[in-house]
This record gives structure tokens, sequence and C-alpha cells, in this order.
């Protein structure tokens, strides 16, 4: 959120369009990745990172929606948060060139942070402590569908 203060204070209109952007799909982005941590928990019991491993095993369709929502959360093709950040880059470079190294270590820091929390909780062998063998539902799927959908396909309509 931290782009959104540097997009509004540029008093650039294309920082503040980034900003809206950024704004937008990090609302829709943010509370699907809860929603999915909420699978997780429920599904498992726990809120450890590490205790939730191996969910491609268990449901390979939730980790198919947890890794579209990750990587839109680190701004992969076509997420309206690659849109948003493509112009707080342009933005930023405008300012001072401080700001776009400073843009670039923290969308790096993100991006890796986006692929462990993918990575341990899809990948591994799944903890011993408590399995549920029970399915995910289709709602808790759809519920994740909803918030990727417009995420990747709302900048389409964008004059």
């Amino acid at each position: 959120m931290s782009l959104v203060m540097l997009g509004c204070l540029s008093n650039i209109s294309m920082g503040v369009k980034g900003a809206l952007f950024i704004m937008v799909g990090h609302g829709l982005c943010s509370s699907g990745m809860f929603s999915l941590v909420n699978v997780f928990y429920n599904h498992s019991g726990y809120r450890n990172l590490y205790m939730n491993k191996g969910f491609l095993m268990k449901s390979p369709v939730l980790c198919l929606v947890g890794f579209l929502l990750c990587s839109s959360n680190m701004a992969a093709p076509p997420s309206l948060n690659l849109f948003g950040e493509v112009l707080m880059f342009v933005c930023s470079y405008l300012i001072s060139f401080c700001f776009l190294v400073l843009l670039m270590v923290m969308t790096i820091i993100s991006a890796v942070y986006s692929l462990h929390l993918y990575t341990t909780t899809c990948h591994g062998k799944s903890s011993e402590a408590k399995v549920s063998l029970e399915t995910v539902s289709y709602s808790a799927v759809f519920v994740l569908l909803v918030h990727w959908i417009p995420l990747n396909f709302i900048f389409l309509f964008i004059p």
C-alpha cells in the first residue's frame, strides 16, 4: 500500500491511475488469499505455515486456484496488479531513481514471499499430525475463483 501513497502524492495522473489499479487489485487479491488461508485452516486445523504442507495431494484444484492467486499477488500477467505496478514503476522513475530502486526491491521481496507461501502449503509431504481426508468443497473453490477472475480480466474494460 506504500505504492498507493507514492502514486497519490506524486501528483501525476499516471501515478493516481496506478494507485487506483493497485488498490482494486489489492482488495481482490488479498481477500482471496485470506479466504485461501481460511480454507487451509478449516481443512487442516493448523495456522502454522509449515504444518499445512502437501495440499497438492489432497486437493489439486485448490492448489491450482491458490497458485493463480499467489501469481496475481506477485503481479504476474495478466493481473490488474501488474498493470498498476508498471504505471507505478514509470511514475517512480519520473520522481526519483532512488524510488525506482526501492520499488524494485519491494517487488522482488513480495514475489519471493508469494512463491514461498505457495510452495510451502501445496508441495512437500503432508503433516502427519492431523490428516483430514475430506475433500475441499466446490463452494470454497468458487469463492476463490470469484476473487481471481475479476482480478485478471477487469483490465480488459479499462479505457
